[in-house]
């Protein structure tokens, strides 16, 4: 059996390259992938600690939590699209330019 601290140690290798993402970048998309990268980081933590606990309600979690997270990439590429047929460009800094 793999040792849980080494998924732990992954997890935060994974949230130190979403946090980069989310805060370097300002498109749109690559904002989202962040966001799931840090989104998956979690899971990964969680899965870690329910294995080394051995309770399976933590895995009822993580799969509640990415059928969630699917239904929430839908909507923001939606959004990100729209965003981009209205501006030509999906910078998140232009975003407020659309009050009004």
């Amino acid at each position: 059996m793999i040792n849980p601290y080494l998924y732990l140690l992954i997890s935060s290798v994974l949230f130190g390259i979403g946090v980069y993402g989310i805060l370097s970048k300002r498109n749109m998309i690559r904002m989202l992938l962040s966001a799931e990268i840090l989104f998956n980081s979690a899971l990964l933590a969680l899965v870690s600690f329910t294995s080394y606990t051995k309770n399976v309600y933590g895995y009822f979690l993580v799969f509640l939590a990415v059928g969630i997270a699917a239904a929430e990439v839908g909507v923001l590429v939606s959004l990100a699209i729209l965003l981009y047929r209205r501006r030509g460009d999906i910078d998140v800094m232009e975003v407020d330019k659309l009050k009004g």
